[in-house]
């Protein structure tokens, strides 16, 4: 208990292990995704990898889904955790005070590395700094951009640009839009404003777009809206400021974002009807090159990464139903590969064998006799096989199993006397 808010930490850190392994092979595949995937099917993969490991239950409720042969959780957990159950446990999770403790690779191999309570005392408290900062900056940048929209010219509900832009379902939420100078980007802002006891999304335009512009400005921020980008975007943006130590991730969010914007460009597009209207869309693409991605408020987005955008609005068409049939295949394939994981590995051999030497286990045999020959093996559950061959040449086994929970090791069972030579695959001698 004295030590709980140290293995807390470690649990966060290795859920931003997990998460820049996961966001980081996902990278590494974009090239190929981008071609076989669309805009709005890698911002769901990249979900996958921002709110699938960030949040430990669903870690663990996707992890029984495991249909592949091989996944790659299958491929990245050495162990796993004892509070979290099943994320991957690089770091100790059963911190006891300074001492040396096994880091685990993804392989499975253990580097061992001597941590003492000043140095986690210390990376626990530059930890919290940042967090606390990056969190006060944020929460700074968005309210003085919402002031900024707040300025804006409030449009009425019957305003003809609204009823030609946005096609309003009655359950959907209340939107609103205004029109307003100066801003750096047209965006959107989730749940910005109270307005007549409602809360209602806001989408602010920049009030200088010519008419045609702005009106297909407003279809693309209704389109975050309707593609559920905010919740989606502020989640990614909370891990962001959990993990800001892991690089992987400060590049994974940019290129989820970027797909973010080219969802909504793809849905813009295929709600569009005629070719000349997509071409304006393009144009105004290139038109609003100037913009830039909103990293510092977390509930807006903003137009940027022009050129993709451009290339990709220029190359869309309407997929045939094979192509958007391939396209769904594929991405269940990915999908897959990235659910489902071994559970309840609480050790690694190693750690187990460290563990017996260092509670210095008093092993009773019986009659008080010496064996010629000891030889243990260890299983990654923690049990533990001990064999004794006695001066009669007869070998003997126990069974001990070692708690992830406490470290200790509990007999499971009396010597047994064994009819012939045991297998000695496995089993390495002299360490009892």
């Amino acid at each position: 208990m004295k030590w709980f808010f140290a293995n807390f930490l470690f649990d966060i850190w290795n859920a931003g292990l997990t998460a820049g392994l996961m966001l980081g092979v996902m990278l590494i595949l974009r090239p190929v995704l981008c071609k076989l995937l669309t805009a709005r099917q890698r911002a769901w993969l990249g979900m996958l990898g921002w709110y699938g490991t960030g949040f430990a239950p669903m870690f663990g409720l996707l992890g029984w889904l495991h249909i592949l042969p091989v996944t790659f959780r299958d491929l990245i957990t050495p162990r796993t955790g004892i509070s979290s159950c099943e994320i991957p446990a690089y770091l100790p999770e059963n911190y006891q005070g300074a001492g040396e403790y096994a880091v685990a690779l993804p392989g499975g191999r253990a580097v061992w590395v001597e941590f003492s309570d000043g140095i986690v005392i210390a990376l626990a408290l530059l930890w919290i700094g940042v967090v606390v900062a990056l969190t006060l900056w944020l929460t700074r940048r968005s309210n003085q951009m919402k002031a900024l929209g707040r300025q804006g010219l409030l449009l009425a509900d019957d305003d003809p640009l609204l009823f030609r832009s946005l096609s309003r379902r009655p359950e959907d939420k209340p939107v609103g839009v205004r029109l307003c100078r100066g801003l750096p980007t047209s965006f959107v802002y989730q749940g910005g404003e109270k307005i007549d006891g409602k809360r209602y999304d806001m989408i602010y335009l920049q009030a200088e777009l010519p008419p045609q512009r702005r009106e297909l400005v407003l279809r693309h921020e209704w389109n975050h809206i309707r593609l559920h980008h905010s919740w989606m975007k502020c989640w990614a943006s909370a891990l962001l400021i959990l993990f800001w130590w892991n690089p992987i991730l400060w590049v994974a969010y940019y290129f989820f974002c970027r797909d973010l914007e080219m969802a909504c460009d793809e849905k813009t597009l295929d709600d569009l009807t005629g070719s000349e209207e997509r071409k304006q869309y393009a144009q105004t693409l290139v038109e609003l090159a100037a913009g830039k991605m909103l990293w510092d408020v977390p509930l807006a987005f903003g137009e940027c990464d022009a050129v993709p955008r451009v290339k990709a609005a220029l190359a869309w068409h309407r997929p045939t139903w094979w192509i958007a049939l391939g396209r769904r295949c594929v991405f269940a394939l990915v999908f897959l590969f990235f659910l489902g994981g071994p559970r309840d590995i609480p050790f690694l051999p190693v750690e187990v064998v460290q563990n017996w030497q260092q509670a210095a286990v008093e092993v009773e045999l019986p009659g008080g006799w010496r064996p010629e020959e000891s030889w243990m093996s260890v299983e990654r559950s923690g049990d533990v096989t001990l064999l004794a061959k006695d001066t009669q040449g007869m070998w003997h086994e126990m069974n001990y199993w070692c708690s992830a929970w406490d470290g200790r090791f509990y007999q499971t069972g009396g010597w047994e006397t064994l009819s012939g030579i045991p297998d000695l695959t496995g089993f390495q001698q002299g360490l009892w």
